[in-house]
């Protein structure tokens, strides 16, 4: 199924991605080569993809300043075709996060001034039904989540940093955040219906109370992994999980598209990698 609409709650920002061979020793220099600036953020970044797709999707999450690069994101939202209206503008300078990719396309990144920040409250939110919130806003938001769930929505998780002591229908997260243990933890507490565990290029792994499977992407190099995770976690947000199997071979293709081009995934180009995509019982 394909939700009505979706609201994508979280982090808020321009991403200002320097391209590099190698990040620095301590006090080195380096020069990028290449640099580039773009709307961004999870929530930003999900909804972007969703929007592209064609489907209803709104943001929301930190404040934004009435600052240029407030107005560089407002501008973009426009242009997306991203609902964004109720999003809070303060005197308060918009955060941004700095990410540096390698020649390898792995990512250290910095993000800086939330800690001035309002946030939306969830509880305030009406008519959507499925809400893809991300890690970082959880302390915000953790209290809301299993009311709204209660409500009918659809909950996805995208990344894990504070422990979850609420309920939601789905987490999508990278292998390095969270270990085996602590997922089935969260399956066998009825906290999480179904984890996804990602990893770059290398085969991702669905988790639930039913079993596991492994799922295989086609081979390729990663360019720039910048919002691959978030992509997967936005394609689940909005497909929902009647048909599981079909829902995950397309996020995982999304996925690999977004890292191995640095393009967005369009829908055509989805269906055509996610033939590619091996579905294996673990």
């Amino acid at each position: 199924m394909v939700y009505e609409k979706t609201l994508c709650y979280g982090t808020l920002n321009p991403d200002l991605i320097y391209f590099i061979d190698d990040l620095p020793e301590a006090g080195g220099d380096i020069r990028s080569n290449n640099y580039n600036i773009r709307a961004g953020g999870t929530a930003i970044n999900c909804a972007e993809n969703i929007a592209n797709w064609g489907m209803s999707v709104s943001v929301l999450g930190n404040s934004i300043g009435k600052d240029a690069l407030g107005e560089y994101l407002l501008s973009e939202l426009r242009e997306k075709n991203i609902l964004h209206e109720e999003i809070i503008l303060t005197d308060n300078p918009t955060p941004t996060c700095s990410i540096f990719v390698d020649r390898d396309g792995e990512r250290t990144i910095v993000s800086s001034g939330y800690s001035n920040c309002t946030w939306n409250k969830l509880s305030e939110v009406k008519n959507f039904q499925s809400l893809l919130v991300d890690r970082y806003s959880i302390p915000n938001v953790k209290n809301s989540i299993t009311e709204i769930k209660k409500s009918g929505v659809f909950v996805v998780q995208a990344g894990y940093e504070y422990p979850i002591d609420y309920e939601i229908d789905f987490l999508v997260v990278s292998k390095d955040e969270i270990d085996v243990i602590e997922a089935e933890n969260l399956l066998n507490n009825e906290l999480v219906s179904r984890i996804l565990l990602t990893h770059s290029n290398l085969p991702a792994r669905l988790i639930s109370s039913e079993g596991a499977i492994e799922i295989t992407p086609p081979d390729f190099k990663t360019v720039n992994a910048t919002g691959a995770g978030d992509v997967t976690a936005a394609y689940i947000a909005a497909n929902g999980v009647e048909d599981i199997i079909s829902t995950i071979k397309n996020a995982c293709a999304a996925g690999a598209i977004l890292a191995g081009t640095g393009e967005l995934p369009t829908l055509e180009k989805i269906a055509e990698i996610s033939e590619l995509v091996d579905v294996s019982p673990r």
